[in-house]
C-alpha cells in the first residue's frame, strides 16, 4: 500500500511540475538547449512582454546543433553581446496564443517576430497543453 501511495505522489508531483511551458521543457532532457536559451532570455513572457498563452515550437538539442555552430550555438547565444540575436531567434520559435498543430501545418500562423511560420521539412510532435500554452517538439530550428 505504501508503494502505491508513493507512486501516486510521484506521478502527481511530476504532472504538477510540468504544467507550464518551462516545466515541460525542463522535464525533457532532449530540450535542454532551448530551455537554456529561454532562461537566458528571461523566459517567454519577458521576451514578448505579456502573460500568454503561447505556443512554443521547441527545437531538440540535435536540431540546435545542426542549425550551425554545433554545441557552441547555445553558449554563443547566451553571451551578453548576443542578447538581440538570442531574442530574435526565440521569437521565431514562439507563436502567440494556443495554436493547434493543424493550424501551424496549414500555414498562415504568425510567429512572435511577425513572420508566417514555415515548417519546411520540419516535423512537429503531437504537442503538450500546459497552463500557459502549448509545446510542440520540432526536429529543426525554425527561421
Amino acid at each position: 500500500m505504501a508503494m502505491v501511495v508513493l507512486l501516486i505522489t510521484t506521478i502527481s508531483y511530476s504532472c504538477s511540475t510540468a504544467s507550464n511551458l518551462m516545466g515541460v521543457l525542463g522535464a525533457n532532457p532532449n530540450l535542454s538547449g532551448i530551455t537554456s536559451l529561454l532562461k537566458g532570455a528571461g523566459g517567454v513572457s519577458s521576451i514578448l512582454g505579456g502573460s500568454g498563452p503561447y505556443t512554443l515550437l521547441a527545437p531538440t538539442n540535435d536540431a540546435l546543433s545542426k542549425a550551425g555552430g554545433g554545441a557552441d550555438l547555445v553558449q554563443n547565444l547566451l553571451k551578453p553581446e548576443n542578447k538581440d540575436q538570442l531574442t530574435n531567434l526565440l521569437k521565431h520559435q514562439i507563436v502567440p496564443g494556443n495554436v493547434t498543430s493543424d493550424a501551424i501545418k496549414a500555414g498562415g500562423v504568425k510567429d512572435a517576430a511577425g513572420n508566417v511560420v514555415n515548417l519546411g521539412t520540419a516535423t512537429l510532435d503531437q504537442g503538450k497543453k500546459t497552463k500557459d500554452g502549448m509545446v510542440y517538439v520540432v526536429d529543426q530550428l525554425l527561421k
